[in-house]
């Protein structure tokens, strides 16, 4: 399995273009039944009783209690390791493109970006009378709708589920862009059975292009004798073992005694539980408890800098404590002072073993080297004399002194200008 994985792992250079193309099977580890299969979501119903436009014109509150039933099943759900390794990629490859034929909408909550979605989405809704005052589709996240079927706002009639019902036509748009990005490099089909079309076809198509086609699923498909190369694994293993042999992240840096790894969907348990450490908040710029979901919006901003300016947050690992991260360090876009802001904090063990001062030369060392930043600016609170300490250590200058968000902060800068 390992040479396997490394030989797909040859070809994923960060110039390849990338397709990946999921089914099913990648969300069965996050606990959301699969389409087909003994345990399939469909093996007691008939499909016309549930997903066609006939099925909902006889009786929409039907249909709505089923589709109702499965938000409510997937809301409880969380994206796995497959998920995750793939949001990643979205942010490590330039030219990736992921396409899903699942509706449940765990590749966007695990921070994918720009996901073409075949089949729509269970979260879309859209006015079954199609009136004017309304767009195509939006998105809803009630949970449960309280009336069945839901009311469209703008004309009152039924909403149906924003889903491609057998029958209908998918975007064309999605299929167009999709069909595109098989003139990849590498592509992957992973948990899809790809025997639907126009999936299926879309197999067919990177072949033709000269790709590298690539199935991880733990059971043989139809295109199992087709594809160069055939990973039996299910895709919550494979992937984040293939993505070990990747190797770090290029925004990765590594110091002496620190990893410095960017603040990528993926590591949002880690900085939850580093944010509600009570010794970190007390150097915090503020006192909250960071919730879970504003851990997972923050990463989420952070994998968006990182995609758009190669610079964000990143968590500070002690190669002693490479399981947790003792603090973050990094470079934010949306600071207080005329340049991108350096932001620090660590668990006060670690402030007197000179953590902050490396991991704060590291980032700024790739401010000014990689990314080609001319000025940074950083902010400490008054009170908080360490902070103060090892900015002027690092060479930053005392640059004023301001209240910022009700606190008294000082301000430092450093400018390669000067």
């Amino acid at each position: 399995m390992r040479s396997i994985l490394h030989r797909v792992a040859r070809a994923l250079g960060s110039d390849a273009r990338i397709t990946v193309m999921t089914g099913a099977g990648v969300s069965a580890a996050s606990g959301v039944p699969t389409f087909r299969g003994a345990d399939g979501l469909w093996k007691d119903f008939r499909v016309d009783d549930l997903a066609t436009p006939q099925a909902f014109t006889r009786n929409p509150r039907a249909v709505w209690e089923w589709y109702d039933w499965r938000r409510q099943a997937i809301a409880g759900c969380q994206p796995n390791a497959a998920h995750h390794v793939l949001a990643s990629w979205s942010l490590r490859f330039p030219r990736f493109t992921l396409i899903t034929q699942n509706v449940d909408g765990l590749h966007e909550r695990a921070g994918a970006s720009d996901v073409l979605r075949l089949h729509g989405s269970i979260w879309d809704v859209g006015c079954w009378n199609q009136c004017a005052g309304s767009p195509h589709r939006w998105r809803d996240d009630s949970v449960p709708f309280p009336v069945l079927p839901p009311s469209c706002p703008h004309c009152g009639g039924p909403l149906r589920p924003g889903v491609v019902w057998f029958g209908e036509l998918l975007d064309s748009e999605v299929v167009d862009r999709s069909l595109d990005a098989t003139r990849c490099d590498v592509f992957f089909t992973v948990g899809t059975s790809a025997i639907v079309y126009p999936a299926a076809g879309f197999l067919d198509h990177a072949r033709s292009h000269g790709a590298m086609t690539v199935e991880i699923n733990p059971e043989a498909t139809p295109a199992s004798s087709t594809v160069d190369v055939v990973v039996p694994e299910r895709a919550e293993l494979a992937l984040p073992e293939l993505d070990a042999t990747l190797g770090a992240h290029p925004l990765a840096l590594t110091t002496e005694r620190l990893r410095l790894e960017p603040l990528l969907p993926r590591h949002v348990e880690a900085a939850h539980q580093l944010w509600t450490h009570p010794e970190v908040r007390r150097y915090l710029w503020d006192d909250r408890i960071i919730p879970r979901e504003t851990a997972e919006e923050v990463a989420r901003a952070s994998a968006a800098d990182f995609a758009r300016h190669r610079f964000g947050l990143w968590l500070v690992y002690g190669h002693e404590e490479s399981g947790m991260p003792v603090g973050f360090c990094g470079l934010r876009t949306d600071g207080v002072g005329p340049g991108p802001e350096l932001l620090f904090g660590l668990y006060p063990t670690y402030w007197g073993r000179g953590f902050a001062q490396e991991a704060s030369r590291a980032v700024l060392a790739h401010a000014f080297t990689t990314l080609r930043l001319p000025r940074v600016t950083a902010a400490t609170d008054a009170p908080n004399e360490r902070s103060a300490r090892t900015l002027s250590a690092i060479g930053m200058r005392f640059d004023r002194r301001a209240e910022h968000n009700g606190l008294d902060t000082l301000f430092y800068s450093i400018d390669l200008r000067r």
